[in-house]
């Protein structure tokens, strides 16, 4: 979201147009508010000319016990006095209330069950308006704190807020509690500067007894609404929907809140009719948020589908449920504690719709529509199939190249050479990426030819290039190549030594040839020479 230009409202203007508002004439938007009211506004109230951010809250207290409570006249007017030394002693004077005696007769045990129509006749003069009952719990008999506050400016219902007390004792700190939880504090959005909002809030220039008193802090959540004047003379309250301000710094009575909505420009000026700009602060209440998704077409039940939240601006997603067969499905409070981001999403991953929300801001059931987009969701199951694939194949050749590093660094060749055929038998990454190819131009073959259904959504066209890039990324022949060639490598190696080795000569002497045999006749010729015998006349003297 842009820069966009302040307010053309002056804020004195804007703030008389809120007072306006408050005294007669408001109606409430086409979402959950009566037709505009035709009667005249008053001429407001004596502090009326007070600036906004010094204008205290003006309150209306309505308190009413169950009998189970037991809690009588005397009882109650005690819890009361007590509460407003509290109120003096740690909230200060933002707050100035009147206690109304006799209570109306909204406040029971059917508050949750209340609606705008039920305050028609609520006092303008009171800038809030809230019922709080006291009953018993049957289960533990604790005592129990319930309460709604109606703010007549904008014609606002604020959640159902409960609180418990062990004993008698323990109410008057619960009713503090309580009032603490029930307080929204108003505002006016003077101005917009980087992508955000500038709030001028009531009370916010009123020093607080304690921190506790603080009218807005960093955190405080508001509701944006339009005031626009009307042909005859009232102002008509619309809540732009699917928004909220979110508080990010406060300077003096200035809250920067930083824009949390489902459109783009939803604090836009172009307007017809003239208009101001103002916000209510909003809290998590105690009641389910009960939704019911339809489709847009006809109305149908948008049964089957995924509900995931995540507390906004980016935190981490969980899953809330399916929606059952009439589209309907509920959001637990206490979750998340601030606004969270809601989507809605078909085929696993395909986001039909995606918008933020309070949690426990409404006990009403909301119905959303939105377009199923079949095609889209179609193609988006195919893809999950086909990444699921993809991921079994990314985690059997790590195992497989694993086990032949394990071969390499122990030199066992053989095994080496037996997992890269099985690494071989496995299906390329071509067979992958020409699948993925084909599923891509038969979607943008029907995304040219679909006229009321929307084909290649931006997810859809996301979810493609993320499977391209894993392929690419984790279907890679690059070890088993690097494998393959150090088993050829070694092989040649193995073969050259062979080759070597029977070229090279022998390194033993080599034995002498035979000598030829000698004749019959012919003495040895190593054998000595036989003497020859002496004659007789030479016969030895001896």
């Amino acid at each position: 979201m842009g820069r966009q230009r302040s307010l053309d409202v002056p804020i004195k203007a804007a703030a008389l147009a809120f007072c306006l508002a408050l005294v007669g004439g408001a109606t409430a938007d086409a979402e959950d508010a009566p037709a505009p009211s035709s009667e005249p506004a008053s001429a407001g109230r004596a502090d009326g000319d007070e600036p906004i951010e010094r204008r205290p809250y003006h309150i209306a207290l309505h308190l009413a016990a169950d009998v189970n409570a037991r809690i009588d006249g005397s009882l109650r007017d005690a819890l009361v006095d007590q509460w407003r030394a509290l109120v003096t002693r740690f909230i200060g004077p933002a707050w100035r209330v009147d206690v109304v005696d006799p209570p109306s007769s909204l406040v029971g045990d059917g508050l949750a069950r209340l609606k705008v129509e039920d305050f028609g006749d609520a006092d303008p003069a009171f800038d809030k308006t809230w019922l709080v009952w006291i009953g018993r719990d049957p289960k533990d008999f604790h005592l129990v704190l319930s309460g709604r506050e109606y703010d007549a400016a904008a014609r606002w219902l604020g959640p159902l807020q409960t609180r418990r007390a062990t004993s008698p004792a323990d109410l008057t700190r619960a009713l503090l509690d309580l009032s603490t939880d029930l307080f929204s504090p108003s505002a006016l959005i003077v101005g917009q500067e980087g992508g955000g909002a500038l709030l001028k809030v009531q009370g916010a220039a009123i020093a607080p007894a304690s921190p506790l008193g603080t009218v807005v802090a960093k955190g405080t959540t508001f509701i944006p609404l339009r005031l626009v004047s009307m042909r005859d003379g009232t102002t008509r309250v619309n809540r732009i929907a699917y928004s909220y301000l979110v508080t990010q710094s406060v300077e003096g009575s200035t809250a920067r809140c930083s824009i949390v909505s489902a459109f783009r420009d939803p604090l836009t000026q172009r307007i017809a009719r003239p208009n101001t700009l103002a916000a209510i602060g909003v809290k998590p209440g105690n009641v389910p948020l009960r939704l019911r998704f339809v489709t847009r077409a006809d109305k149908s039940a948008a049964a089957g589908y995924t509900l995931t939240e995540r507390a906004a601006p980016d935190g981490p997603p969980h899953e809330v449920g399916i929606t059952d067969r009439s589209g309907r499905i509920t959001v637990a409070p206490g979750l998340v504690d601030g606004v969270v981001k809601l989507r809605l999403l078909a085929g696993g991953g395909e986001p039909l719709a995606e918008f933020p929300m309070m949690p426990g801001e409404s006990a009403e059931e909301r119905e959303i529509a939105i377009d199923p987009l079949p095609l889209a969701a179609d193609y988006q199951v195919k893809l999950d199939a086909l990444r699921d694939q993809i991921v079994d194949q990314v985690a059997l050749r790590g195992r497989l190249e694993r086990l032949m590093q394990a071969r390499a660094d122990g030199e066992d060749w053989e095994g080496l050479d037996a997992l890269l055929k099985e690494y071989a038998k496995l299906p390329s990454s071509a067979t992958f990426a020409e699948t993925l190819k084909k599923l891509k131009d038969e979607a943008t073959k029907r995304a040219y030819e679909a006229t009321k259904s929307t084909v290649l959504t931006k997810n859809l066209q996301a979810r493609f290039s993320d499977l391209e890039g894993l392929i690419d990324g984790y279907l890679a022949d690059d070890a088993y190549n690097a494998y393959a060639d150090a088993l050829r490598q070694k092989k040649a190696n193995d073969a050259q030594d062979a080759k070597a080795a029977e070229s090279k000569p022998s390194s033993a002497p080599e034995p002498a040839p035979a000598a030829p045999a000698p004749a019959a006749d012919a003495p040895a010729a190593d054998a000595p020479a036989t003497p020859t015998k002496p004659a007789a006349g030479n016969a030895a003297p001896f």
